[in-house]
């Protein structure tokens, strides 16, 4: 897919500040519940899902996974973009909007997604896993018992969103809120090229040469034209991980992408490049054995290599490496050279480990029940 930027449209978008970003409680919801209708696909929020559908109970469950297809993308696209006088809209608002949909808005969207999926979906660029969950929404056998109940769908979705939001949700976007926020203060606020900061969104955005078209890595083969009075919003969510998710037209365009939090919970907690090297240190076997061997006393390389049975050559080289990244040090007396572990680098790294830790997690995520 491509986002093209009619030339008088480049300073609308480009110059990034908070006014093209917005919290959408509504959305969110809509990509909670795509999350929750695929139980073993995002494992960061497995504790809370299976929770969560405890808690809602079979008989929503089973509305749930009926209606499971209709959260990739559809019920995202049926809910109307903040205006640029509320960017942080309540949800009470969000669903009123929602359930005024006129007829006309509801067929518009249908066709546009119908046809996104029926005819410029790209199987080449999904995985395979990915392909087999949404195969049915390339079929045009799937979309045509929808088109004569539309309102009646609006409605049960409505009220489906309305029960989540009252029983579950609301506390979930509370402990959100502030992440989220803080993903608009950071990217509303950003300076550098442009191009890094659509990058910085998201991995699956690049920003070409000609500042004209962002390239976004998903498989859909649409061309989205920015105008000058396109409006375009950027909504950061927790619950779109790992997707990117854009739709709109001429006339509106909003691009959801994953907020910086969740990528935090999702990947390995930073270390510092000393422990890393610490740590491969004493990954290899015999590296391992020499230290054991030389906590709390000195040997010669020919006293481990006989006590160890390994070959002088490879104790020396052994040695050599761990005393080049501190975990041991070299005692020369006379014609011979002793080893010993450095205390200090064993603290360092003890340190390391023991300062090993994520940064604080909403509760509801259920890791450290």
């Amino acid at each position: 897919m491509d986002i093209h930027f009619m030339a008088e449209s480049h300073a609308a978008v480009l110059e990034r500040t908070r006014k093209n970003f917005a919290l959408s409680p509504l959305r969110e919801v809509a990509w909670a519940l795509h999350v929750l209708a695929r139980p073993t696909d995002h494992g960061i929020f497995q504790r809370w899902i299976l929770a969560a559908r405890q808690r809602m109970g079979p008989s929503w469950t089973d509305q749930l996974e009926e209606h499971a297809l209709i959260f990739q993308g559809w019920l995202q696209a049926l809910i109307p973009i903040p205006s640029a006088d509320d960017l942080t809209p309540h949800f009470d608002d969000e669903w009123e909007r929602f359930m005024g949909l006129s007829v006309m808005d509801l067929e518009s969207t249908y066709e546009r997604i119908r046809n996104r999926w029926t005819e410029d979906f790209d199987k080449r660029m999904a995985r395979n896993s990915e392909w087999i969950r949404v195969a049915l929404l390339t079929k045009g056998s799937w979309w045509s018992p929808w088109r004569g109940n539309l309102e009646a769908l609006r409605d049960q979705l409505g009220y489906f969103m309305r029960e989540f939001w009252n029983r579950e949700f609301q506390t979930v976007w509370e402990e959100n809120y502030p992440y989220l926020e803080d993903d608009v203060k950071n990217l509303g606020s950003a300076r550098g090229s442009p191009g890094l900061w659509w990058q910085n969104m998201s991995p699956r955005l690049r920003l070409e040469r000609d500042l004209d078209t962002v390239k976004v890595h998903v498989p859909w083969k649409t061309t989205l034209l920015v105008k000058h009075n396109t409006i375009v919003r950027f909504f950061p969510s927790v619950f779109c991980w790992p997707h990117l998710w854009v739709d709109g037209d001429e006339h509106q365009v909003n691009i959801t992408y994953q907020s910086l939090a969740v990528r935090n919970w999702a990947m390995p907690v930073p270390v510092p490049a000393q422990m890393e090297t610490l740590l491969e240190a004493i990954s290899e076997p015999t590296r391992l054995l020499i230290i054991r061997h030389l906590v709390g006393s000195m040997r010669t390389t020919s006293a481990i290599s006989h006590a160890l049975r390994l070959s002088a050559g490879t104790v020396s080289r052994h040695l050599t490496f761990l005393h080049s990244v501190g975990l041991v040090e070299r005692i020369a007396d006379g014609h011979y050279v002793f080893y010993r572990t450095s205390d200090k680098g064993l603290a360092r790294l003890a340190a390391d480990l023991q300062n090993l830790r994520r940064d604080p997690v909403p509760r509801y995520l259920g890791w450290h029940e």
